[in-house]
């Protein structure tokens, strides 16, 4: 399980948000946020949020640690780790 601040979360529902094939994985996120939950993504959410962050990571705080950590296990769950 990985653990995202509320500025880590809300920086990554706003990156999916711009990104058409990650909305759902977006929305997913946003609907977890709202109930103080954990999430499950779909194989193809967690491609397209890796992508995401892949091409997003480089722009982000180095205090994005949840979100380094979200994208090494999504990367390591879709083999491409």
């Amino acid at each position: 399980m990985i653990v995202l601040t509320g500025d880590e979360a809300g920086a990554l529902r706003d990156q999916l948000a711009q990104v058409g094939a990650a909305q759902s994985a977006g929305g997913t996120l946003s609907v977890s946020a709202n109930a103080s939950t954990s999430i499950t993504f779909t194989e193809v959410e967690k491609a397209a949020v890796l992508e995401v962050l892949i091409g997003s990571l480089d722009k982000v705080s180095a205090r994005a640690a949840g979100l380094v950590a979200l994208k090494d296990a999504l990367a390591s769950d879709l083999g491409r780790g």
